[in-house]
């Protein structure tokens, strides 16, 4: 089962002509992924400006670029998710995969919901036998207030992890505030890496405003990301029509900036 994950885009803009075929990253670190629900809209990226993806599963359907390697994810234990976690994580580890996600904003309502504690037996269940196959990453948390959201849960997560004894490799967050407010993002992202001393996934980031206000804010914060030592991988949110493509799979101007900056 696929999880749609959604956020309200707002209007989408009208479609443009394809981005031209030597778009390529400023200087490629690797860093750049793409996070998606339909594999065949992230066609015309290229290996070049991006290094992995995900679609919130363990699993998809579909071509991804050449060279992009797939990080699969437990979106929650629920059994639609996890009864086949432990074959499609193994599968994909065997086919490339470098990382292992685990549970989606698990301080937020609307996605997994889940209390630290919970997900600490969780991780021991579904990921610590992965450990050494791959990195195994954190839950997702938003940029939500402490202490129910955001660090406040982490805090309280990878303390039941101690006394567990989890092994939690990196760290994923997800921010969203304006596209003016790069100051926030920049600290906020800086100090998670200083925080929790390993390395910091940010697997969904996106910033309100207009198409040209999201372009001038990419065009900072792409090169932020790239140069932060404690960030090892980032993804705008999202690969979607009106976001980074178009119907066609074309790529916006927003997605020309996020491929290129």
């Amino acid at each position: 089962m696929q999880k749609k994950h959604v956020r309200n885009q707002g209007a989408a803009p009208p479609p443009v002509a394809p981005a031209s075929a030597n778009i390529t990253a400023r200087a490629n670190s690797g860093k750049r992924g793409l996070s998606f629900n339909d594999a065949g809209l992230t066609k015309n990226f290229n290996s070049g400006q991006v290094s992995w993806a995900y679609n919130w599963d363990s699993a998809h359907q579909g071509a991804l670029p050449a060279g992009v390697n797939y990080f699969p994810m437990l979106f929650s234990a629920a059994p639609d998710h996890s009864t086949q976690w432990v074959a499609n994580a193994n599968a994909a580890i065997a086919a490339g995969s470098t990382h292992l996600l685990f549970i989606n904003e698990p301080d937020l309502a609307s996605q997994s919901n889940t209390s630290p504690a919970d997900a600490a037996k969780q991780w021991m269940q579904f990921m610590q036998p992965l450990a050494g196959k791959a990195t195994l990453v954190s839950p997702a948390i938003t940029n939500g207030p402490p202490p129910a959201m955001g660090t406040g849960w982490m805090d309280q997560f990878l303390d039941e992890c101690g006394k567990l004894g989890c092994t939690v490799d990196a760290i994923a967050a997800h921010i969203y505030d304006s596209a003016t407010n790069v100051a926030y993002y920049q600290a906020y992202i800086t100090d998670l890496g200083t925080k929790y001393n390993r390395p910091v996934l940010i697997t969904e980031f996106g910033a309100s405003g207009s198409v040209e206000q999201q372009q001038a804010f990419l065009q900072t914060m792409v090169p932020f990301l790239d140069g932060l030592a404690s960030v090892s991988h980032y993804a705008w949110f999202m690969t979607a029509v009106g976001n980074l493509v178009n119907a066609d799979a074309s790529l916006t101007p927003l997605g020309q900036t996020y491929a290129s900056a």
